[in-house]
């Protein structure tokens, strides 16, 4: 018996979600190598750069719900490229925020844009992966860690070479702009279930739902944490020279690329639970080292080791909520209200705790916190979360 179309592998409509991820991580990568100079230019503390970095975060919690809802009213393709548009065109105008509140606003409508693409590439990328019978969600967030890398590795030549924030952020809104437009033809129109049909306007986590959102939470709270401050601990901590202080976000992100692009192969030999449970571990022994050895050398090998072990974490979160939830959207989304809560969660209490205390402190802190949560793994079991497509 032939398979229905919508169980087939989908070459096409892979290549453009990952085109997708492709630019979303090279988007907010720009903006992240580029926290310091920030900081620098507007004369920011840590307490205060907590909070404009706070701005971020709010857009994409209070974006993420009313996004889940929306791909099953309007289809996940919609979505994405709606969001796609919003961070493309608020990404060059954070090079010319003239204040801190300014910058923050600004932050708020480039994490809704953010997070808004993000929802629907993911619930994209779980629709693609109902037809290949097989996860492909790692490899998927390797395409977005690979733009993070690229995005890291433009803004330390831009570093290098002088170049300001404005003026490299526009050009990488344009480029990013160029990506998006030649692969929207090609992501898939419809998703599993008909556009259209009755659903709740705001996507949130419930039964199966909500120990898989707090998984991801802890998760985006090591990413955050690492990609928001490593800078800030290179420079302040370690005391790099200026032109080094994007280093550790390099390695870290260079990590998450190589992790996540072997990840779909370690979880269809090992399964998800190990996958998860181990990489919570490696990122948890990374923070560590971090903290402990205060040097430039400690510092790389620890970001290293947390983005090996965070990598595959919320992908497989996003894989097991579109097999749980009625739809891909829906669960990818209420998953992702609680989960990228941690990115809303870290820079404020970092921010604020490193007033008081060395970093250091609470960078252990959080990976303690992720590895006490990768080791409730077993929910995200093929065996309590179905993965036949249907």
């Amino acid at each position: 018996m032939t398979a229905p179309a919508a169980l087939m592998p989908d070459r096409a409509a892979r290549g453009a979600v990952t085109a997708a991820f492709l630019a979303n991580g090279a988007a907010v990568a720009s903006w992240i190598a580029r926290i310091p100079d920030v900081r620098a230019g507007l004369g920011l503390s840590e307490s205060a750069l907590g909070i404009v970095l706070l701005g971020l975060a709010l857009g994409t919690v209070v974006a993420l719900p009313l996004a889940g809802g929306a791909v099953a009213r309007i289809g996940s393709r919609s979505v994405t490229l709606g969001g796609a548009v919003v961070m493309v065109a608020v990404l060059p105008l954070i090079g010319h925020a003239p204040s801190a509140p300014l910058l923050a606003l600004t932050l708020v409508v480039l994490g809704a844009g953010v997070s808004t693409m993000d929802v629907g590439m993911n619930a994209q990328g779980v629709g693609v992966e109902r037809g290949y019978r097989r996860s492909i969600m790692v490899g998927l967030h390797a395409a977005w860690s690979v733009g993070s890398l690229v995005g890291a590795l433009v803004a330390t030549v831009a570093v290098r070479l002088g170049i300001s924030v404005a003026v490299h952020l526009t050009a990488m809104a344009a480029v990013i702009g160029v990506m998006i437009a030649l692969c929207a033809g090609w992501l898939r129109v419809r998703d599993r279930a008909a556009v259209g049909t009755s659903s709740p306007r705001f996507a949130l986590p419930r039964g199966a739902l909500i120990p898989i959102a707090l998984i991801c939470f802890a998760a985006a709270v090591g990413e955050g944490s690492a990609s928001d401050w490593s800078g800030i601990h290179l420079q302040d901590v370690v005391g790099v020279a200026e032109h080094r202080i994007t280093w550790a976000y390099v390695a870290f992100t260079a990590a998450m690329t190589v992790s996540r692009l072997l990840g779909d192969r370690f979880t269809r030999r090992f399964g998800p639970v190990l996958v998860v449970r181990v990489g919570g571990l490696v990122a948890a022994a990374g923070f560590a080292l971090v903290t402990l050895v205060p040097t430039l050398s400690a510092a790389m090998a620890g970001f290293t080791l947390a983005g090996l072990g965070l990598a595959p974490l919320i992908p497989l979160c996003f894989s097991a909520a579109g097999r749980v939830a009625r739809t891909p959207g829906e669960g990818v989304a209420a998953v992702a209200t609680i989960g990228y809560g941690g990115f809303l969660a870290a820079p404020p209490i970092i921010g604020v705790l490193t007033e008081a205390m060395d970093l250091r402190v609470p960078l252990f802190l959080v990976g303690a916190l992720v590895l006490a949560m990768s080791l409730r793994a077993r929910v995200l079991d093929a065996r309590t979360s179905s993965s036949e497509p249907g």
